[in-house]
């Protein structure tokens, strides 16, 4: 195996299409792209029918998916960086601004013209750059937002209670996860333990028809703003779902990418 993944290897480090210099434009960004996850797909399909004729070789192509993945994440950054000048490429940059540091963003944001600057992507990066992120350790940022019935809702009003807080993610979950969820909502109360599910809507009539596809009893609230939202900005998520728990002191404790329900269960009844 160990040749084979080499010789993987050396055929994921050639030049690809999407590295070839092209000239700064709205169109060969998107090509870039395109062509950035088509080979992604493509080669992630030749691990899987690898895996199926040679399942022996699990860890090894394991190795090898977490590097294809990884070359994948760095030339959509690269790309994001090159054409931040476009708005899909400004987009993209926001996309994955949680892996870069402040400091480059800035500089990235600066070299735009003005008028990219004040785009929605450009204002979003700014805000981004002048708002500290919450991690653990940190009071939550205190949201308003609105229920599917259209009444208003604020973090605060379940202050003393133990919280789930979801940004989204209930389909990326599967159904696994949901049941997963919906049992741990059941095995506690609602007077000391909520679920408070985030999902980033563009309207109200979107969030009801989320809360209609996925019944269940937890707070399902958005503000509508999508990547405008102070939530995701100031929470720092991109991945669906990101969770936090917040204590009865109202504390973050643990921020996770995902959905780690044996983890979060255990905060939860020993808190």
């Amino acid at each position: 195996m160990k040749k084979t993944k080499f010789c993987l290897l050396l055929f994921l480090l050639l030049p690809s299409a999407s590295s070839i210099a092209q000239e700064i434009t709205e169109d060969n960004y998107l090509k870039v792209d395109s062509a950035i996850w088509k080979e992604y797909e493509a080669q992630m399909g030749t691990i899987q029918t690898f895996y199926h004729e040679h399942p022996e070789k699990k860890d090894s192509l394991v190795m090898v998916s977490d590097e294809i993945s990884k070359i994948a994440d760095n030339k959509n950054m690269d790309a994001a960086v090159k054409y931040a000048s476009t708005p899909s490429g400004l987009e993209r940059l926001f996309m994955v601004r949680l892996s870069f540091s402040k400091d480059s963003l800035s500089s990235i944001l600066s070299s735009l013209s003005p008028q990219m600057q004040e785009s929605p992507y450009g204002k979003s990066i700014k805000e981004h750059i002048q708002n500290k992120q919450i991690e653990i350790g940190d009071a939550p940022y205190d949201f308003k937002a609105t229920r599917p019935d259209g009444s208003s809702f604020v973090l605060s009003s379940l202050k003393g209670k133990q919280i789930l807080f979801l940004y989204g993610g209930l389909s990326c979950m599967g159904q696994e996860g949901r049941d997963k969820l919906d049992t741990l909502y059941r095995q506690t109360s609602r007077e000391m333990f909520d679920i408070v599910m985030y999902l980033p809507c563009s309207s109200l009539a979107m969030l009801k028809e989320a809360r209609e596809e996925f019944p269940s009893d937890y707070i399902f609230v958005s503000d509508f703003l999508q990547d405008r939202s102070p939530v995701k900005i100031i929470y720092g998520t991109q991945t669906t779902p990101t969770s936090f728990v917040i204590d009865t002191n109202n504390i973050v404790i643990f921020k996770s990418k995902g959905l780690n329900i044996k983890k979060i269960s255990g905060i939860i009844k020993n808190e």
